[in-house]
């Protein structure tokens, strides 16, 4: 992608240590389901990294009016958000605990997975920065550590609800583009 700066391949020791360090909460086990994973680490504008296929780990009701978190629910009944749509839902923050006055960087640091077949990213760690970055339109400079796969169809945790090659766009809302920030 041209707005990726820096790229340069790590260590899988790498990316764990980031992540122990940034106190990531999320699950991080399922890279090991990845068909030959590679690990990345890059820079890039946040405004442009969350363009276009990037998506938090939370996910809405059909209707945009609830924040379900359980990735348990399956993809037709749970449905994937931009940061940008998000951002224009602040009757969902609370529920994700998320507060405008607060300052989520402490780090410029994002945890991702990302699909090479599709193009899906599913930030793992990182979401309310770059929430903030969405509802500020902050063209903020952060460092992403990903990892990498063409093949998560063996995923059973978040990749199974975002990435397309899984879900088949089963769980598009219906009259919503895949990856707008207009719906």
């Amino acid at each position: 992608m041209h707005w990726m700066q820096s790229v340069a391949p790590i260590e899988a020791s790498e990316f764990i240590a980031l992540a122990k360090r940034e106190k990531c909460r999320a699950c991080l086990s399922e890279r090991a389901d990845a068909l030959t994973p590679t690990y990345l680490r890059y820079s890039a504008r946040a405004d442009q990294f969350i363009a276009d296929n990037v998506f938090p780990t939370w996910r809405t009701n059909r209707e945009r009016t609830e924040y379900i978190g359980a990735f348990e629910k399956p993809p037709t009944d749970a449905f994937p958000i931009t940061y940008h749509d998000l951002a224009l839902l602040p009757n969902l923050f609370a529920a994700i605990s998320f507060e405008t006055g607060q300052n989520y960087f402490a780090t410029r640091n994002v945890i991702s997975f990302h699909c090479a077949t599709c193009g899906v990213r599913v930030v793992k760690d990182g979401n309310h920065r770059l929430l903030q970055c969405a509802l500020q339109n902050a063209d903020t400079e952060i460092t992403v550590y990903e990892v990498t796969s063409a093949d998560w169809r063996k995923c059973k945790v978040d990749m199974k609800n975002f990435c397309k090659c899984i879900s088949n766009d089963a769980f598009q809302p219906p009259g919503l583009a895949f990856g707008s920030a207009g719906g």
